[in-house]
């Protein structure tokens, strides 16, 4: 199972194999106490021990066993901070080695509450068609796949769950907006959901084909874009090739963010949907996380795909019924 590891680099994951190698069983129990306990232990008893000073003294000469006789309190302190030293060095590198962001527990109750959210619209819809006809013997599969499909109405629900999903992991207090545009021939059309209602999106889907946008680019490289600082974005003049941001209606005063995750469909390998997540404060959406992004909005994309498949099927049924 893929677990999403975010703000990693070479140093981190050396760090985090390094800590998974010394909560092996017998490193643990075995070489851990060792390395703990040997030392302090050996200075201990050449201070306490003549006989074992002396063995000292056979091995490592004279003046070690002149140094353990003068400085005893030095030593007995030196192993007491060697134990403390070895300590907070393990639980610095452990430290480290855990990514810049994590999902906890609660996190992930919450991603699943929100996909729960838009399963049990579909079940209460199911099920209320089921009541009705339960008895119908002359059911007609036909108005059966009609009446219980409804994919606008589903995707319109997982846009909204999504935008609660980032409410929800969000610690800046940003207020986000989240619109879903469809695509076509690698162009942006037509903004088929967005969340919150009291907040449409701005820019039109004709500006937004321009080659500087960010939805333009995610879907040229049908990949995950996310712009920290959306003012440093616009302010670079020299090059506009680089600028991966529009400014649309943007105003010099407005901060925030920007996130486009494309949706690329099985059947026909092209960009179909584009999410676009937007926060109102400058980087409370950060680069380096991109791939806890990624993972969250997959879990919905999915979903998305799967009813645009519903859709272009009762499109084709309604014209075929048409006909």
């Amino acid at each position: 199972m893929h677990r999403p590891v975010v703000g990693d680099s070479w140093l981190k994951g050396k760090s985090r194999s390094f800590i998974a190698f010394c909560e092996k069983w017998w490193v643990k129990n075995l070489v851990g106490p060792v390395v703990f306990l040997l030392p302090p232990m050996l200075l201990t008893s050449a201070i306490t021990r003549p006989t074992f000073s002396a063995q000292l003294v056979q091995a490592f000469g004279q003046n070690v066993a002149d140094i353990l006789n003068s400085y005893p309190i030095l030593l007995l302190a030196s192993a007491f901070i060697y134990v403390a030293l070895i300590k907070a060095v393990y639980a610095g590198i452990s430290a480290y080695s855990k990514p810049a962001k994590d999902l906890e527990t609660k996190d992930i109750l919450a991603i699943l509450h929100a996909l729960n959210i838009v399963v049990g619209d579909k079940n209460q819809r199911f099920s209320t068609f089921l009541r009705k006809n339960l008895k119908n013997e002359l059911l007609n599969p036909a108005t059966t796949f009609h009446e219980i499909t409804r994919p606008d109405q589903q995707i319109a629900l997982l846009t909204k769950s999504l935008l609660s999903v980032f409410d929800y992991l969000d610690d800046k207090n940003t207020v986000f907006r989240v619109g879903l545009m469809r695509v076509s021939n690698s162009a942006p059309v037509e903004w088929v959901a967005f969340e919150p209602a009291a907040h449409p999106p701005r820019t039109q889907p004709e500006q937004l084909a321009a080659p500087s946008s960010t939805i333009s680019l995610s879907i040229r490289t049908k990949s995950i874009i996310v712009v920290e600082d959306i003012q440093n974005e616009l302010s670079k003049k020299s090059n506009k090739k680089e600028r991966r941001f529009l400014r649309g209606h943007t105003q010099e005063t407005d901060q925030g963010s920007q996130l486009c995750f494309p949706i690329t469909h099985a059947s026909t390998g092209a960009v179909e949907y584009v999410v676009c997540i937007a926060g109102n404060k400058k980087a409370c959406l950060i680069e380096k996380h991109a791939e806890l992004y990624k993972w969250i909005i997959e879990h919905f994309s999915t979903r998305i795909s799967l009813e645009h498949s519903l859709l272009v099927l009762k499109d084709k049924a309604n014209v075929k019924e048409a006909a």
